[in-house]
């Protein structure tokens, strides 16, 4: 629904609009729960108060849309290293100064506007109309009134106003499309002297043991072992809590009853289909000869001509079940795409699809089964449904099980056995862990922050409640402590002999770079330069482009070399560069030929004027919002943000 709103409501607002749409939408944090009710003023804009409330319920919702999108797992510490929390004070800071400032110009907004861009959203739509039932029940299941969701809309085509009043100013003199062409096509020429570490590490002795001892003297406290604790701690999560949960005769005969219910309106359908692929890119031609290929075969197999396994066998490009005749099996909800689960939904028993629209293509579908699905008795159902009554109440008692678990903590600081009582969970142990590392609940670096904390470290009291994810937190304190010390040479020599020959090695590299350096800009040839030294190596200069990096000229290099100013009076220009593989290079630019802007047809032209516009425009809003908070009275409690 949000992406809805996203792409109906475009420009540099639309991030703040759904911000704002989604703040309701907003998981609570644990925060919320605990204080016994009391909600900590964190800023007022021009009067108007952000409370921790507020800002929990937005942070939340915000970190949890960054997980969603992220290919990779998200954790506490990226959210805590972005400063995520405070950009979303910020935001929220800035959305008030908007709303103040749109009130105050008289900004009004129609209500057939506000029902158009409703009606368009997809969420709310059936069969591309539409539809009342739907609006109402999807607000509903997010917490929030048709009347609360329209103001909100109505406030975002405010914005999507005030945007395109300030987008509408910015415009782009033919100068400044010439000189970023100018800029942008840029080619330089370039060569490269590439230095090989291994070579270079290869000419350089071992050291004796007098040069190591004396080495790790002067450096001892490099080779420290660093402070460290052993933590005992309550760890808090659903998962956790679940085992704990006890579940009445009662309720497991109630989740059964459900259970059936919801098994006797479920139709188990067997269908088969047809597949014929479409390539993205397909034109318009070749989709329309694809749909009437599955249109004449629907005909053959009605008509009595063929059988849709024989059809299936001939024409289908789903190689997994062509040979069975098309033969898809049980079909589940959400395993193809939505158009072909509709489809099946609605066919009876031997009944064969128009041919359906997907991702991969047309289909056409035969649902050749229509059976109700089988309901398992209780006592075969009863350790499934137990376990799965056990985690949600489970995921219900969370918040309330934290909050006990940080108020036992805090009132008996000087055990953790009373608050682990109190949840019924057990009190676990952690290895070593540093300010900077550690194993296990140690690898947190939230964790690792609360148990260097002076009241927990030196007073010895329970930390308090560190919130790792969504409904996961953990209570700690230390039980044992032990300061940095010198590790003896000799457990660490081999450490010693590493760093001191890296040392070396990068000097070495240093001193040979420089030398390089020097007698180029001097006018040297660059290959006679380096023709008796093993470890260096020339690449002959090459006209080349900011993008076109290659084996021959590492990215590295390439983006160096464009960060060297043109040779002037000498012949070159010169810098010193390290390479991914670890090598280094002494870059050499000896020629800046600048991008013609007469060779631009006009579609790139007018997108790299579009391009142009859009800094523009995003410079003056960014100026705007800066005026605003200039001249608004804005204050952030730095305290109760931390």
């Amino acid at each position: 629904m949000l992406m809805d709103i996203r792409e109906k409501i475009r420009g540099w607002l639309a991030y703040v609009i759904v911000g704002l749409i989604s703040i309701p939408f907003a998981l609570w944090g644990v925060g919320e729960y605990l204080g016994g009710g009391k909600d900590t003023l964190v800023a007022e804009v021009e009067g108007e108060e952000i409370t921790a409330r507020q800002l929990d319920q937005a942070f939340s919702e915000r970190r949890q849309q960054l997980i969603a999108q992220s290919e990779q797992k998200v954790t506490a510490e990226m959210i805590e290293q972005m400063g995520l929390k405070r950009q979303v004070l910020d935001q929220m800071i800035n959305e008030r100064l908007l709303v103040q400032f749109t009130r105050e110009q008289g900004y009004t907004v129609p209500d057939g506007l506000v029902a158009a861009t409703i009606r368009g959203i997809s969420a709310f739509q059936r069969d591309g109309q539409f539809d009342r039932e739907a609006y109402e029940r999807r607000l509903a299941q997010q917490g929030m009134s048709v009347d609360q969701f329209e103001n909100d809309v109505r406030r975002d085509l405010l914005f999507n106003t005030l945007d395109n009043a300030l987008v509408g100013s910015a415009f782009v003199t033919e100068p400044e499309v010439r000189q970023l062409v100018a800029l942008r096509d840029q080619s330089r020429e370039i060569g490269l002297v590439r230095i090989d570490r291994q070579a270079v590490a290869s000419g350089i002795d071992d050291p004796d043991e007098s040069t190591l001892k004396a080495y790790y003297d002067e450096r001892v406290e490099a080779f420290q072992r660093p402070e460290q604790v052993k933590l005992a701690y309550v760890e808090i999560t659903p998962e956790k809590l679940a085992a704990s949960q006890e579940v009445s005769d009662a309720a497991l005969q109630s989740a059964y009853e459900d259970y059936r219910e919801r098994q006797a309106d479920e139709a188990v359908r067997r269908a088969r289909h047809i597949l014929i692929q479409l390539p993205g890119d397909a034109d318009a031609a070749t989709v329309d000869e694809a749909r009437e290929r599955l249109e004449a075969a629907r005909e053959a197999i009605e008509s009595g001509e063929t059988t849709f396994e024989e059809k299936a066998a001939e024409l289908s490009d789903d190689g997994s079940t062509r040979d069975s005749g098309g033969d898809l099996g049980r079909v589940g909800e959400g395993e193809i795409a939505e158009s072909f689960d509709r489809a099946v939904a609605e066919l009876g028993e031997g009944e064969i699809s128009e041919p359906v629209r997907t991702r991969f293509g047309w289909h056409l579908i035969q649902v050749y089964e229509v059976s109700q699905a089988e309901v398992p008795p209780l006592e075969e159902a009863r350790g499934e449904l137990i376990e799965q009554l056990k985690q949600d109440a489970a995921e219900r008692a969370y918040y309330d099980a934290a909050e006990q678990l940080a108020s036992v903590s805090y009132e008996q600081p000087d055990s953790l056995v009373p608050a682990a009582e109190a949840v019924g969970l057990e009190i676990e142990t952690s290895d070593w862990i540093s300010r900077e590392a550690g194993d296990g609940i140690g690898e947190r670096r939230a964790v690792r922050e609360a148990a260097f904390e002076e009241a927990v470290l030196e007073e010895r009291f329970n930390s308090q409640l560190v919130d790792l994810d969504n409904s996961h937190a953990v209570v700690l304190r230390v039980e044992e402590h032990r300061e940095a010390q010198p590790m003896p040479f000799e457990e660490v020599r081999d450490q010693v002999v590493a760093q001191w020959r890296a040392e070396q090695v990068e000097a070495a590299i240093v001193e040979l770079a420089e030398a390089i350096e020097s007698d180029l800009v001097a006018g040297k040839d660059p290959a006679e330069r380096v023709a008796d030294i093993d470890a260096a190596s020339w690449t002959p200069a090459q006209w080349v482009g900011r993008g076109d990096a290659n084996e021959a000229m590492p990215a590295d290099a390439l983006s160096a070399a464009f960060g060297l100013p043109r040779p002037g009076d000498q012949a070159v220009s010169t810098t010193t560069t390290q390479l991914s593989d670890g090598d280094a290079a002494v870059v050499v630019l000896s020629g800046v030929r600048a991008g013609e802007p007469s060779e631009l047809d006009a579609e790139t032209r007018n997108q790299l004027a579009g391009q142009l516009e859009n800094n523009q425009a995003n410079r003056l809003i960014d100026a705007f919002m800066r005026s605003l908070r200039a001249e608004a009275d804005v204050q952030i409690r730095e305290n109760a943000f931390d």
